[in-house]
């Protein structure tokens, strides 16, 4: 009998060990899918996170590739367009193109905007030279006024050509009573900047302007100075843009013939408007009579006798030449005589500033792709002839000889294709280890600030651990003591 129990006892015991044994197995198992899945989870987060950092380091680059190929296609067909209205090849074409990049490195406007200024420019009948020199000083003023900058290409020209002004030609100037001579194109630029600055107009409405009375005042001899000064004056009243531009039409139709006041003041008085050879006076002398004479008159007598003179279309604009303030007319003439480096100046104020810095950097850019591309275009055009050739003999062979021919031919393909990676090799690695070198010597030649600046940050880092030690040694005790709790219930 106590034998029987004592089997009982043994195999009662046993029970309850295989129980304890299988409970904590199957811990152990859920333990261990537990960390499994954990493990999984972090290689698919590492994954996940490499493949980020890939795309974070190869999409900046495949952007700038596609954005330097976009830009230098666009940089090539606008120079096409200047090489087919201008006529220019060779080192002309050349010498033009090397100016569109120029202007694209050190002002707000890409190289591809520069060329589109110079097909206007060509467009307007402007030669080789004519261009290089004229296209500094409408950039000048396209950034002055924050007008396009074909545009104000098209206005320059257009203008230039109506008041006569030869695109190979130059004025003379006299600031600080210093005489010099400037090209037609930058003197165009500076007066349009001055009375843009000095009176209530822009680069866009005096274009609009000269569009209409340009054609009579050079027909007539009067100077760009002084129909400037009147559009300006003009544009303070509210008379601006295409408005301004047929009251000046005409009136300076008008002047051309014979100009007679009538007052009570004064009886009838005569302007003089032509020399004595036959040519006509300066429209500012003229205006300024003209001004005399309407000082003595009443209001009813200045609308009746500018009526008689220039209808009632245009004699809103002649009143407001008429009764401009002093001090206005002051302004806009002396900005106007001084005008020379204005839209130099007011171009240089209008890029001082953060925005300014970032459009001329994305300028920049655009220059820095055209010239990789340019590097690399013959390669890539090679290239592109190579893959045509390859694709041609694949249709062959599979013409020929079906798959298997497809087959045997794309392996002699690849064959050469690593065969003269094999030949490249050699190149690939010297530039490798050039970049290297380089690397080195770049910190070779800064180690004293790199040294400053590494001991200053491990500072600042020992710092912020010492000020944290209490906190973080707090949260390690807490880890600790949650860990052997967690491991202790595992068990």
């Amino acid at each position: 009998m106590e034998l029987f129990k004592l089997f009982g006892t043994i195999a009662v015991n046993n029970m309850e060990a295989m129980s304890a044994i299988d409970e904590t197995t199957n811990k152990a198992k859920s333990f261990s899918e537990t960390m499994s899945d954990k493990f999984t989870s972090f290689g698919e987060s590492a994954t996940k996170l490499g493949t980020k950092m890939s795309l974070g380091l190869t999409t900046p680059i495949m952007l700038f590739g596609g954005k330097a190929i976009q830009a230098t296609a666009d940089f090539e067909y606008a120079m096409s367009e200047v090489a087919a209205i201008s006529g220019a090849t060779g080192d002309d074409l050349a010498a033009l193109t090397n100016k569109a990049k120029e202007m694209g490195e050190k002002t707000k406007f890409s190289a591809s905007e520069s060329a589109e200024a110079l097909k206007y420019m060509a467009m307007a009948g402007w030669k080789t030279n004519d261009m290089l020199s004229g296209i500094e000083g409408i950039m000048n003023l396209a950034a002055a006024s924050g007008e396009d900058l074909a545009s104000t290409s098209d206005i320059v020209t257009d203008a230039m050509t109506a008041f006569g002004m030869a695109a190979d030609g130059t004025t003379k100037v006299i600031k600080d009573g210093i005489e010099k001579e400037v090209p037609n194109a930058t003197y165009f630029a500076d007066v349009l900047a001055a009375t843009s600055s000095s009176a209530n107009t822009n680069v866009s409405m005096l274009g609009e302007t000269f569009k209409y009375c340009a054609p009579v005042a050079g027909a007539l001899g009067f100077s760009l100075a002084d129909t400037a000064e009147a559009a300006g004056l003009m544009a303070n009243s509210g008379i601006k843009a295409s408005q301004a531009g047929t009251t000046m039409r005409s009136l300076m139709t008008s002047l051309a013939g014979e100009v007679k006041f009538s007052s009570k003041a004064f009886g009838e008085l005569e302007v003089q408007t032509k020399k004595s050879d036959g040519s006509m006076r300066p429209l500012n002398e003229i205006v300024e009579e003209c001004r005399g004479a309407f000082s003595q008159m009443t209001d009813a007598e200045k609308s009746a006798n500018a009526e008689a003179l220039v209808g009632k279309n245009a004699m809103s604009g002649f009143l407001a030449l008429m009764n401009a303030a002093p001090k206005d007319i002051t302004k806009v003439h002396n900005a106007i005589a001084g005008a020379d480096g204005a839209a130099a100046s007011m171009a240089e104020t209008m890029n001082d500033n953060l925005n300014g810095a970032v459009t001329i950097l994305k300028s920049s850019l655009e220059g820095l792709g055209i010239e990789l591309y340019e590097g690399m275009a013959d390669p890539l055009k090679d290239a592109a002839n190579q893959a045509t050739e390859y694709e041609g003999q694949l249709t062959d062979a599979f013409k020929n000889g079906g798959l298997d021919g497809l087959v045997a031919e794309a392996g002699n393909i690849l064959g050469e294709i690593v065969t003269k990676a094999a030949q490249l090799a050699p190149k690939v690695a010297k530039a490798a280890v050039s970049l290297v070198q380089s690397f080195v010597g770049g910190i070779s030649k800064n180690s004293s600030a790199l040294t400053s600046g590494a001991a200053n940050m491990i500072t600042a880092l020992l710092s912020g651990i010492m000020g944290m030690l209490p906190d973080i040694l707090s949260c390690a005790a807490e880890l600790l003591i949650s860990f052997a709790s967690s491991m202790a219930n595992q068990i």
